[in-house]
């Protein structure tokens, strides 16, 4: 008898109640849930006590700036006189030429090669590293009458000597 009871309760529905009741709860989990959020997590800082931290949040998008490319400005480097490629063709073509200072004992003073021109003639050494102005070779052929053949070396030329003893007359 009591199997034949469960039976027919179990089989028998009723029928007004059980669809409001099933709305009205379905009703009150979605607020339940929608009103628990999230309240953040629990973490343990450093001192050993417990603090809720703060929802998160996401910061707004920010750009990040490119660093600017800055190009290293291009330094022209002055290379400033040199002895083979400035002073030594203006001995060569004006006055280490036959008759003239062309070979050793031709009046005293061989410009044929750096060491000779450095080591002058019968009138004492050719230049002083430092001194351009005060150099033999600069009084000679700034108005002294060198190259006797003309025309005479320009302003430009004799700069260069200048120059080139004031930087140190190397042999370079």
């Amino acid at each position: 008898m009591i199997d034949s009871f469960f039976v027919r309760s179990c089989n028998r529905r009723p029928r007004g109640l059980s669809i409001p009741i099933f709305a009205v709860s379905l009703f009150l989990a979605a607020i339940f849930i929608a009103s628990c959020g999230d309240e953040g997590d629990i973490a343990e800082d450093t001192t050993g006590t417990t603090d809720i931290l703060q929802p998160t949040t996401t910061p707004p998008a920010t750009q990040t700036p490119v660093p600017e490319v800055v190009e290293d400005p291009v330094v022209v480097e002055e290379l400033g006189v040199s002895f083979k490629d400035d002073i030594q063709p203006i001995l060569a073509e004006r006055c280490s030429i036959p008759g003239c200072h062309a070979a050793p004992g031709a009046k005293g003073l061989d410009l044929t090669q750096y060491d000779t021109f450095k080591k002058g003639g019968n009138g004492g050494p050719t230049f002083i590293a430092g001194n351009g102005k005060g150099s033999l070779v600069v009084e000679r052929i700034d108005g002294g009458g060198m190259p006797p053949i003309p025309p005479p070396l320009n302003a430009e030329q004799v700069q260069l000597f200048i120059d080139w003893i004031d930087a140190g007359a190397e042999n370079n």
